[in-house]
């Protein structure tokens, strides 16, 4: 019987810089002693996260791309704090399921999307 999600892996060349990445724009990202071969992204005592592994020592996950979902309070808010931050980021704007949605590029190639 399936007790819960523990995570989802992923590959990265740079860990630290794929984390740091992921710090700047607000997303909750867990690293035990400094060690960036296997952080977390999302609290893995809480709920499933998305494992972020060494891609230099372990190889490539051969999964390919994949597309992350967060939820934000304010689109606009979250939308100019990390374009303040240098990031390249389109203005939110409707899908075409219509709702409002904000999206980006993370450096390893992985979608990135805000919902509110």
């Amino acid at each position: 019987m399936i007790k819960k999600l523990l995570c989802v892996n992923i590959s990265s060349k740079d860990p630290k810089a794929l984390a740091e990445f992921y710090r700047t724009i607000g997303a909750p990202v867990f690293v035990n002693n400094d060690c960036y071969d296997g952080w977390n992204l999302g609290n893995p005592e809480n709920a499933g996260s998305v494992c972020v592994w060494d891609e230099n020592r372990w190889g490539k996950d051969g999964a390919g791309y994949i597309t992350m979902l967060f939820t934000a309070d304010h689109l606009e808010e979250t939308y100019e704090n990390i374009r303040g931050q240098g990031i390249a980021i389109e203005p939110p704007k409707t899908a075409d399921w219509g709702g409002q949605e904000l999206l980006l590029t993370d450096p390893d190639g992985n979608k990135v999307i805000f919902l509110n």
